[in-house]
């Protein structure tokens, strides 16, 4: 027996392009994989061997839940000098990938019925980071016209009083549009 939300999940179908995609790989078919967006290439030398080191240094043992301090503290002085954006390290949360964070990002932002509205075409994991909340994801319409991008009329248009959230990435996941700090701001 699951969860009553499981059955609104959508699978990663991407997955099993990738698996076909290795079956053939594995077959002797020269594949170009497309499917995930992970580089054609390993991991560059200088990040093996700080792997190793730490290892090596008995860096094995769980990290704090919010992430390292250091990191943080780094991330927090990055914000201020790229961009000129002061951010608290107190507010910065280190995850092991942006799904990770995405999914705690919901369950903090959103409750049973509340609505974020989602990029369409985006990312297909955000709809179910939203439904593992028991959240309600709404699909803003976009156009290649538009430059694949979300606009504040769109917000505004579909924006109700049980709306918690918009979410938009730059650049965005599949289209590959990136919105400029004006566009952002406006949103």
């Amino acid at each position: 027996m699951t969860a009553h939300r499981t059955t609104k999940i959508e699978p990663f179908h991407v997955m099993r392009l990738l698996a076909r995609a290795r079956e053939l790989e594995a077959a002797g078919r020269d594949i170009i994989h497309m499917e995930i967006g992970e580089p054609d290439f390993v991991t560059v030398d200088p990040i093996i061997e700080a792997g190793h080191k730490a290892l090596n240094e008995g860096k094995t043992h769980y990290t704090p839940a919010l992430g390292l301090p250091e990191l943080r503290h780094a991330l927090s002085d990055w914000y201020a000098r790229v961009h000129n954006a002061p951010v608290d390290a107190g507010r910065i949360i280190v995850t092991p990938g942006s799904s990770t964070g995405l999914q705690m990002l919901m369950s903090a932002l959103v409750d049973p019925g509340e609505e974020v509205l989602l990029p369409d075409p985006g990312y297909p994991c955000n709809r179910n980071f939203v439904l593992l909340s028991d959240g309600v994801p709404v699909s803003l319409p976009l156009s290649e016209e538009q430059g694949w991008l979300v606009t504040p009329e769109m917000v505004e248009r579909f924006w109700s009083d049980k709306t918690r959230a918009l979410l938009v990435a730059s650049p965005a996941n599949p289209t590959g549009a990136v919105y400029t700090p004006q566009e952002l701001e406006a949103l």
